[in-house]
């Protein structure tokens, strides 16, 4: 994993995989002692992961 600095912050870019598809989720903020994780709503349609709230 390849991580850069962005006005401070480490950002990486990662592969998601679901249902047999994948898409690239570029600038993505790493921050490991995060109680929860936030993804874009419409990155994940494309994956047909059904959204909750």
């Amino acid at each position: 994993m390849k991580i850069h600095l962005q006005k401070g912050l480490p950002i990486v870019s990662m592969n998601l995989s679901c249902n047999n598809q994948s898409i690239l989720l570029p600038n993505l903020l790493f921050d490991t002692g995060c109680a929860a994780t936030v993804f874009d709503t419409d990155a994940l349609a494309q994956l047909d992961i059904p959204l909750t709230s």
